[in-house]
């Protein structure tokens, strides 16, 4: 059975794996390391965590495409890209098929806006055995709604 990955990136990011029916498989934050002003994704830990939860089986990775936001600081675009970087290659490396979708499309696909805590209030709806008990969890919410999005999406596109 194929999975579906759906990562949100940032240093309170996550990502998240549904089955091919919609069911909730894991969820975790992304692992960060820190080096003075500097972060970064754990490239290592990240492709341990991902191999564990998929377990041999067929996956796709949805990540969430992102870019700098305006009045956003350079050190913070530079960070936020790196962590970025980190993601796509590990989920290259690892020979995954990527797909690449903005906030924008999930969100409005999902009758979401911005509202994080909505997000992750219909995660919580949808995915009721998934640890997202924390208003922290706004990362994993929003990892496993595009994971959601891209199944639900997809499966509209076959019928």
């Amino acid at each position: 059975m194929s999975l579906i990955l759906g990562v949100d990136p940032g240093q309170r990011g996550a990502f998240g794996i549904l089955d091919a029916t919609g069911g909730f498989q894991s969820v975790a934050d992304l692992p960060i390391i820190s080096d003075k002003s500097l972060t970064w994704i754990d490239g290592g830990a990240f492709q341990s965590m991902l191999l564990d939860a998929i377990g041999g089986r067929q996956c796709r990775a949805v990540v969430e495409r992102v870019s700098a936001m305006p009045k956003q600081g350079v050190a913070s675009s530079f960070a936020f890209g790196c962590g970025f970087g980190s993601i796509l290659g590990v989920l290259q490396a690892m020979h995954l098929p990527i797909e690449l979708i903005t906030p924008g499309a999930w969100k409005r696909g999902l009758g979401l806006d911005s509202d994080k805590k909505a997000s992750l209030h219909r995660a919580r709806l949808l995915f009721p055995t998934a640890e997202l008990h924390l208003a922290k969890h706004e990362g994993r919410s929003e990892a496993l709604l595009i994971a959601h999005y891209a199944r639900t999406r997809t499966a509209k596109a076959t019928t």
